[in-house]
């Protein structure tokens, strides 16, 4: 008998600490993806400021800045993010599916906006429509590398080609 109760408690006590280990990373999970959403009202709303609470200082950003910046780590999301914002200030971003695998997120999303002046062969008024997938690697609670993919068909789109109406 107690050999029966020794393994069912060894079993127990196996299925808790396997059971907490996958609550700890679900909770992870949520957590990364709550970061992701308000680094995008950040991006959408221009707040700026609430950056520095959920991205790391010296964060790697692999896309080109849009503003040509030579600064680095949060600083030039910062300034990216208020760029986007100046040029797009009704920017929105529409989360369809997000998924987290150890400590990368992955998001696919569409941003729409018009765009405020001329920039890039866009006119002033130019409305833009952008799909994309963003991949977003954390250390700790903080964001701490980005990838950015947009499909090539909506960067085309985006363009108003000469000689075409608007």
């Amino acid at each position: 008998m107690y050999k029966y109760l020794l393994s069912f408690l060894m079993f127990l006590s196996i299925s808790v600490t396997i059971y907490s280990q996958g609550m700890e990373q679900m909770s992870m999970d949520a957590k990364y993806k709550m970061i992701y959403s308000e680094v995008l009202n950040a991006l959408t709303s221009g707040n700026t400021d609430v950056l520095d609470k959920y991205i790391s200082p010296d964060f790697i950003e692999h896309d080109p800045s849009p503003t040509m910046s030579d600064k680095t780590g949060l600083e030039r999301i910062k300034e990216d993010f208020a760029a986007y914002h100046k040029l797009f200030p009704d920017m929105k971003a529409k989360v369809h599916s997000m998924a987290v695998s150890g400590d990368m997120l992955f998001a696919y999303l569409t941003f729409t906006g018009t765009v405020s002046e001329d920039h890039m062969g866009m006119p002033a008024g130019h409305k833009m429509t952008m799909n994309s997938v963003d991949i977003v690697r954390f250390k700790g609670d903080k964001a701490a590398e980005h990838w950015g993919f947009t499909s090539n068909e909506d960067i085309m789109t985006m363009m108003p080609q000469e000689g075409m109406d608007k």
